[in-house]
């Protein structure tokens, strides 16, 4: 393991790059630099020594981006500096490497100190420290991630974003380092094989598909339509729910063939059962990233077409959370869509901090009520009274409101009451493969 004072260069930050840029790839050790001394340690015979791999993070995004939004890159540049420097000054004899923009790692031999728990709570307890910059103190918590180089991780890429892991954990705990552990490394691997395989299932038969839950309209009592539920039976990992897989699709360029393929199947789907003379609304799950598309609108028209589905069937669902509709782009979009005749529904609505103050500027015209709020409706006269209000709010703005969750007969019955309009849940239909669904809705609804 090389050692030596470590070299930082000091230069202006790029506008968004959240870091320092190297005029020169030798004024600093890299990434790669790194990821070769852990697999030099790794193939050769490991001594007995302690030797600890040292994931720092002298600052999370989010913080560094407020104080470059707040002060300016030439304050966050300095900064950023200080704190390099600070961190320089506590490992004079060791080798730093820069792993990320405001991380950096080291190999670190603890086997003389009888403890290295103290030198790492001391080293924590240093980065803690507000940075003083130009007068001024600002906090800058950093994380601090650690992995025994003894450990059975897998490859130097995992030993190392497992760390980075942990350093960002870190970030967020209190006063404390972390030590990495075998299923981050694991769950890096299985993440990067989910993204890997998704184009591949995109054209493969049967791995992707569609699973469908009936949606009731309570004055009725009849079926109206279905949600359409995308799953994925990969081939070596079984069932992937889309919680996992969905966030790192939309991490890719791969969300918008994935939502094309959604769309297609649900709407061809719509149309068959329209030529049976069954006029089922499709709702259809789409990510906020979609609306980022500048062809996503055309896309919709041209699906709408080569089916020649009506939009006035087409419900497209975007959940509170991810979408701002004061977004002026968004907005624009969501216009365009609703002026089709397509309808825009909020998903698990009353789980944002503005779910009142936003409903208003809302373009969508369907509200989901979250299951939170649903499922323990019936147990107390406060929590209906907040239904209610949401429900009464709703249609004073010309909304529909649709129940989720719905388990029970007693919820159900409660929702008719506080004037829902309609429900989806498990008590009635849990999502199920096309042929099931229509086994279930001709079951339960033969000749209505």
């Amino acid at each position: 393991m090389t050692t030596g004072g470590s070299r930082f260069l000091k230069q202006p930050l790029a506008a968004g790059s959240g870091g320092f840029v190297p005029e020169k790839p030798d004024m600093m050790r890299s990434r790669d630099d790194l990821l070769k001394e852990i697999q030099r340690l790794n193939d050769g015979a490991l001594p007995e020594n302690q030797l600890l791999l040292v994931v720092v993070s002298v600052a999370d995004i989010k913080r560094y981006d407020d104080i470059i939004r707040i002060f300016g890159y030439k304050f966050a540049e300095a900064m950023l500096t200080i704190r390099i420097e600070d961190l320089t000054s506590m490992l004079p004899d060791i080798e730093l490497y820069r792993v990320g923009f405001w991380s950096f790692g080291f190999v670190f031999d603890a086997t003389k100190m009888s403890d290295h728990k103290v030198f790492l709570d001391s080293l924590v307890a240093k980065l803690a420290e507000p940075v003083i910059c130009r007068g001024i103190p600002v906090p800058i918590k950093a994380g601090v991630g650690v992995c025994d180089l003894k450990k059975d991780m897998g490859s130097s890429e995992d030993f190392l974003q497992s760390t980075f892991l942990a350093s960002q954990v870190g970030g967020t705990s209190a006063n404390e380092w972390v030590a990495c552990k075998d299923d981050k490394a694991n769950d890096h691997r299985r993440a990067f094989s989910l993204i890997s395989d998704v184009f591949q299932a995109l054209t493969t038969p049967d791995e992707f598909e569609l699973h469908y839950q009936a949606r009731i309209n309570l004055k009725t009592g009849q079926c109206s339509g279905a949600e359409a539920l995308l799953r994925w039976k990969h081939p070596t990992l079984g069932v992937v729910s889309p919680g996992e897989f969905i966030p790192l699709v939309e991490m890719t360029g791969y969300i918008k063939p994935l939502t094309g393929w959604v769309l297609s199947k649900a709407i061809a789907q719509t149309m068959a059962w329209h030529k049976r003379r069954i006029f089922f609304n499709i709702s259809v799950n789409i990510s906020a990233k979609n609306l980022e598309e500048d062809d996503f609108v055309k896309l919709l028209e041209e699906k709408l077409d080569h089916y020649h589905l009506d939009p006035k069937y087409l419900e497209l669902e975007f959940t509170e959370n991810s979408l701002s509709f004061d977004q002026v782009a968004a907005r624009k979009k969501l216009q365009a869509i609703r002026a089709m005749g397509v309808s825009i529904a909020t998903d698990d609505f009353g789980t944002g901090e503005n779910s009142y103050t936003g409903l208003a500027s809302n373009p969508a015209n369907i509200i989901k009520i979250d299951r939170s709020h649903i499922a323990n409706v019936t147990e107390g006269s406060r929590l209906q009274a907040v239904v209610k209000s949401m429900i009464t709010m709703a249609h004073d703005l010309g909304m529909i409101v649709v129940a989720e969750g719905i388990e029970t007969g007693d919820t159900l019955g409660m929702m008719t009451k506080l004037s829902c309009d309609y429900a989806q849940g498990y008590y009635m239909c849990r999502p199920m493969l096309v042929e099931d669904f229509e086994a279930w809705y001709e079951k339960a609804y033969a000749g209505g």
